[in-house]
């Protein structure tokens, strides 16, 4: 099945690298207006947003940081300067700063809380404005199975991956009576760019699943796709496991 999402303004955070990059490239592929946010590396940014826009030009990137509350004021400022209105937003920034909790330092802890965590609130309660105002928003929020059964050596992102769950769900309370869905994705281990060099967790991945996990960000990205579209209207609050994990 084609989906068409032209008519549809979609902000995603963190979105030039890793799971974020896939996103934005079928979301671009179907025709959506994106507004692509990054924090860094502004020449892979650029050179992302060349190839992006050989096959749709709608689509801007906006350098900010989106743990600062200026930085998101700004970025919704480009977002609704460009194109007048928000669809969807999609928090997908994120990071991660593995460590055993005897060795963890305050700002292992504080750097993945806030990246992961208070990135969701932010541009959540700042992006609720338009969204109310379209009438008929979405927010997806990118999770992670680890947010629900833990992970050795990541209390910090586990635990910022569990409370996405918990605004989640809090958030498609709030919102809902504003014709607003709210909704979180949870991955397992998703092989991208960014971590594919990573032969040991590559292995343990396939390891503890039914099905290799090069398929899951495929499955992923067209997961997000088709939740973006107008075929899915009137789910909310659901924390969706896309993983071939045995838990």
């Amino acid at each position: 099945m084609e989906i068409d999402l032209k008519n549809k303004v979609i902000i995603i955070t963190g979105g030039t690298k890793g799971l974020g990059k896939a996103i934005v490239t079928q979301l671009a592929n179907s025709g959506a207006k994106l507004v692509i946010n990054y924090k860094s590396d502004v020449a892979n940014a650029e050179r992302f947003l060349k190839e992006i826009c050989r096959v749709n030009q709608n689509c801007i990137l906006v350098k900010a940081d989106v743990t600062q509350e200026k930085q998101v004021r700004e970025l919704y400022k480009k977002a609704l300067e460009r194109f007048e209105k928000v669809d969807i937003l999609i928090n997908n920034a994120g990071s991660c700063d593995d460590s055993y909790i005897q060795f963890m330092k305050y700002d292992q802890w504080d750097r993945v809380i806030k990246n992961n965590l208070y990135t969701v609130f932010l541009c959540s309660r700042i992006f609720s404005k338009a969204l109310i105002k379209s009438g008929n928003g979405k927010i997806i929020n990118i999770a992670s199975i680890k947010g629900q059964v833990g992970s050795e050596g990541q209390c910090n992102y586990s635990a910022s991956k569990a409370g996405v769950i918990g605004v989640t769900k809090a958030l498609a309370k709030e919102l809902g009576p504003h014709n607003i869905c709210v909704n979180a994705v949870c991955p397992g281990f998703v092989v991208t760019d960014l971590n594919k060099g990573n032969s040991n967790k590559v292995s343990y991945a396939m390891q503890m699943s039914v099905v290799t996990p090069e398929f899951a960000v495929q499955d992923l990205v067209n997961f997000i796709t088709f939740f973006c579209s107008d075929l899915i209207k009137g789910v909310s609050g659901r924390v969706f496991n896309l993983d071939s994990r045995i838990m």
